[in-house]
């Protein structure tokens, strides 16, 4: 069996980094080398209480901060011959690790399993339920995909470590957010097929304020955008939707209020009305109420659109990309 380690990028997670940490170390593969804790230089003790397992555990600090820095800090640290990427806001299922090691001998060079969605607030189970059906987030297969497929990109994922070394690494140039789908785009360019698989299973903790998730969806976009200057292209259509949404709402409420004419009017209040239809529709457990589904999926449209214009402005005028992380806590 091929040694496998597992790469976990941190800054700040003490909230977290236990329960995520139990869950890795409690899986089932025999061949587990080891589980690299990538610090970014976090100051609430989440280095401590990870180098307080030993063992298999190693931390090790990311001068660079961000994730892409971190990823490429394990990877030359790493005796594995397949890298795991492991996200502090997540729990792994005890098979976590076997699973993306089976899907990889199939024959991808990227694979990954759903982002599952578990809100533990009032308004993180609003977001959970909105992010993780079509409705809310559109066609982004790795929030809710029943069936494998190959795909644009996963949640998290493994690679053969060979595999991202030959595409160069992780991009530490872009803006925080990017450095997933920016390096499954060059691996599909270089040929490489992405696979989703939703038997790896994992559950993931999303935002549980309106702040941190403006935070963290604006963040999203701007970091398209960082994509957008490298490659001159986008990785995926989707982006375009929120963006779009933007200005076609923006100006005609700013055409109606000008004109003071009824019509342009319409276009607001359609896409209002819209909102409400999803929110109702993805509101469906008892736990999630409508008005806070609704906020949420307001805040992941204007916030994601906002953010890649912000990007685009950027690149227009020549400003640089802040890769230095906002913490979304």
């Amino acid at each position: 069996m091929p040694g496998v380690s597992v790469l976990l990028p941190t800054l700040n997670e003490r909230t977290f980094i236990r329960d995520c940490l139990d869950s890795l170390l409690a899986q089932d593969y025999p061949n587990l080398i080891e589980i690299l804790v990538l610090d970014g230089g976090s100051t609430d003790g989440t280095g401590d209480v990870a180098a307080g397992d030993g063992g298999v555990v190693r931390v090790i600090p990311n001068g660079g901060i961000t994730a892409a820095a971190a990823m490429n800090v394990g990877i030359a640290a790493a005796r594995g011959e397949i890298v795991v990427r492991a996200d502090a806001h997540t729990l792994y299922e005890r098979d976590y690790v076997s699973r993306c090691v089976d899907a990889l001998e199939a024959g991808p060079a990227v694979v990954g399993g759903l982002m599952r969605a578990v809100g533990t607030t009032n308004f993180g189970r609003a977001v959970a339920a909105v992010t993780s059906h079509p409705a809310g987030v559109g066609p982004g297969r790795f929030h809710y995909a029943r069936d494998a497929a190959d795909v644009e990109t996963v949640y998290l994922g493994a690679w053969r470590r060979q595999t991202v070394e030959e595409v160069g690494g992780f991009d530490e140039r872009l803006q925080w957010g990017a450095e997933d789908q920016e390096l499954n785009y060059r691996v599909r360019r270089a040929g490489g097929r992405i696979r989703l698989d939703p038997s790896i299973r994992s559950w993931y903790f999303p935002r549980s304020t309106p702040r941190a998730l403006w935070r963290q969806y604006y963040n999203y976009g701007l970091c398209k955008a960082s994509t957008l200057k490298k490659h001159r292209t986008l990785p995926y259509w989707r982006p375009l939707a929120p963006a779009s949404m933007v200005v076609v709402v923006t100006g005609a409420t700013a055409w109606a209020i000008w004109s003071r004419r009824p019509a342009p009017a319409m276009v607001p209040t359609v896409y209002f009305l819209g909102l409400v239809a999803v929110a109702s529709r993805v509101a469906t457990d008892p736990g999630v109420a409508p008005h806070r589904a609704l906020a949420a999926l307001g805040i992941c449209h204007w916030a994601y659109g906002l953010g890649l214009w912000s990007g685009v402005w950027r690149i227009v005028t020549g400003r640089p990309f802040d890769h230095r992380p906002r913490q979304h806590r």
